[in-house]
């Protein structure tokens, strides 16, 4: 049999494996040198990544031993059936030795994610937990302390195939004139080095993750004479252009507008709004572009334990229909359109470590290496 496989041409071979799971792939790359170099190869790499299913990637940490894990979660998403199975060998851990340090998943394209982490000073990585490869970017040009208000956002270009990092800084104070001003900062996987885009009139907040959608990153935003999110900061990664877009549906001043957060929706952006005590709300803006065209796409009301008072994310839509999300906790949870539910699931393997986030992640064989200036290590 094993002759007869190798036999194939590369072409078929190639059509084979790229249907496999990701870990057979993995291990298919020991039978011999003709296919560790097929699955090397950038049309195996593109081939398996169009056809890529859905998974999560879901970020632990841990009290004790001060680590930070990143697992891939495999969904089995069935008209009928839903779940979210890991393999044990398909993780990344982090071993901090510092005393005081915050690590965050920023974002994911293409099997690539963005961390952040800080102690003391900023660090970001890009890695990619499949080929187990990353890279630390190099100094930030604009470095600040104590612990900063920074965001990121990661995106692609599909038509230069460029991935880029976008980092806001507010390093303001609340009697500093500066407060709802930013600093902006690019870097382009494979140039080795940030560039500056000067300050921008736009408060962002904290540790706010930027939506990718249709060449843009987004971020709920407020500008310098408002203080609560009633606004969406939208960055064109191509012009590298930002600007404050599509007013989000209004927050009661007295609410918190922390309880809010962007995500995609069935291809839309869409905005998870739980500052209400009696509903969950999730507006959905239809109309890409156009202001004031945010609409009710799904009204929950709000008696269950996971929502009342904190910050829910759309994470994707299911087979069968439902939307998965997560709430800031790191519940996770199912909404049944139909029938108007709320199912709560039990992940047991994600109970040894608390979750800090979780994200959708589409597993690739892309290589860090193919990076031209990317000095790349092997966890």
């Amino acid at each position: 049999m094993a002759s007869s496989i190798e036999s194939l041409p590369p072409g078929i071979l190639a059509y084979i494996l790229s249907r496999t799971p990701v870990k057979t792939i993995v291990y298919s790359k020991c039978v011999c040198k003709k296919w560790r170099s097929l699955l090397s190869e950038p049309y195996f790499v593109d081939l398996h990544l169009s056809r890529s299913h859905t998974c999560l990637v879901i970020h632990q940490e841990g009290s004790l031993s001060k680590c930070n894990i990143f697992k891939l979660g495999e969904l089995e998403d069935k008209p009928d059936s839903f779940n979210i199975y890991h393999d044990p060998v398909m993780k990344i851990k982090f071993g901090l030795g510092f005393r005081y340090s915050v690590m965050h998943l920023s974002g994911t394209i293409n099997g690539l994610t963005c961390i952040w982490h800080y102690s003391g000073s900023d660090e970001t990585y890009i890695c990619n937990p499949v080929t187990r490869e990353y890279t630390l970017l190099p100094e930030h040009k604009i470095i600040r302390k104590p612990l900063p208000a920074v965001s990121y956002g990661f995106g692609f270009i599909a038509a230069r195939n460029q991935y880029k990092v976008v980092r806001f800084y507010q390093g303001g104070y609340p009697l500093n004139q500066d407060l709802y001003k930013s600093d902006c900062e690019v870097y382009t996987l494979g140039t080795g080095m940030w560039r500056s885009l000067g300050q921008v009139p736009v408060g962002l907040g904290g540790c706010q993750n930027g939506v990718f959608l249709n060449g843009n990153l987004h971020w709920l935003a407020h500008d310098q004479h408002h203080i609560t999110s009633d606004l969406v900061c939208t960055f064109d990664l191509e012009r590298e252009f930002s600007e404050l877009a599509a007013s989000a549906p209004l927050v009661d001043e007295n609410m918190n507008s922390a309880f809010r957060s962007l995500g995609v929706l069935g291809g839309c952006l869409c905005l998870c709004d739980n500052t209400s005590e009696c509903e969950f709300v999730i507006w959905v803006r239809q109309d890409y572009g156009m202001k004031e065209c945010w609409t009710k796409e799904i009204v929950i009301e709000n008696d269950f334990e996971t929502q009342l008072y904190k910050t829910v994310h759309v994470l994707t839509v299911l087979t069968g229909g439902s939307i998965l999300m997560v709430v800031h906790n790191g519940h996770m949870f199912t909404y049944h359109r139909e029938s108007k539910t709320l199912q709560r699931l039990d992940i047991s393997w994600t109970k040894d470590f608390s979750i800090c986030n979780v994200m959708v992640y589409v597993p690739s064989f892309i290589r860090l290496k193919s990076f031209m200036s990317e000095r790349v290590l092997i966890f």
